[in-house]
């Protein structure tokens, strides 16, 4: 059986080294690549696709990213199979995907050779980790049950950090999720309170130390968005 596979990445060198791993194996067929969520639901719109593979964090897609982008996806294509191939080293954001129903999840410091894997795992219906996800949920799993006091954020806290400190004002985050900037900017401060935050310095200092952003992606975007910039 042939499996029909979409892929999603805003990264040019990640899209190539995905389609090149792909290429080799022969009950896959790639049928089309996209940069973000818009051009994806475009390309579901008009063909028929058995598995979504997706970048978890993406810029300017008319359907957001993240976790507001695998909620779009469940609830518009049902039937539809989602791997996610991601960054992301927050346990709490992996943990997040999962509950999301997502439960093949690849990180992109695992080799690529996992991807192959996980499509056909998911095809069955079987949850898959790579290797550097599963440490990370077990890793987090130890801590909360020796720090049952750990705060936790929900779902939607967790998803406003990771964007406020890629650079997304209120006024963007809210557009996204189609809510008001005050609803955003509650999010925002009861995350704060219970991380014991009181600076948006310190917001970004603990995405980038619990794996939510990177602190070199935040640097290659901030160069981009300034190219003249010697």
């Amino acid at each position: 059986m042939t499996i029909r596979v979409a892929i999603v990445d805003d990264h040019p060198a990640a899209l190539f080294g995905i389609e090149r791993t792909l290429a080799n194996e022969s009950d896959l067929l790639i049928v089309g690549t996209c940069k973000n969520s818009t051009e994806l639901v475009d390309l579901l719109a008009v063909n028929s696709v058995d598995v979504v593979l997706t970048d978890f964090v993406m810029k300017e897609g008319r359907h957001g990213d993240g976790i507001t982008m695998l909620r779009f996806l469940r609830r518009h294509f049902p039937d539809l199979r989602i791997v996610v191939l991601t960054s992301v080293l927050s346990a709490e954001i992996l943990k997040s995907i999962q509950e999301s129903d997502v439960h093949v999840i690849v990180s992109k410091t695992d080799d690529y050779g996992y991807v192959s894997a996980a499509i056909r795992h998911v095809c069955e219906q079987l949850p898959f980790v790579s290797p550097t996800v599963d440490m990370l949920l077990k890793s987090n799993d130890t801590v909360a049950g020796q720090q049952s006091d750990v705060p936790r954020l929900t779902k939607r806290e967790t998803e406003v950090v990771r964007m406020l400190a890629e650079g997304l004002s209120i006024q963007d985050i809210a557009a996204r999720f189609s809510r008001s900037p005050t609803t955003i900017s509650s999010q925002k401060y009861s995350a704060m309170r219970k991380l014991g935050i009181e600076r948006d310095a310190e917001l970004f200092r603990y995405a980038i130390s619990t794996g939510m952003i990177q602190a070199s992606q935040i640097a290659l975007d901030h160069e981009q968005e300034q190219p003249g910039k010697p």
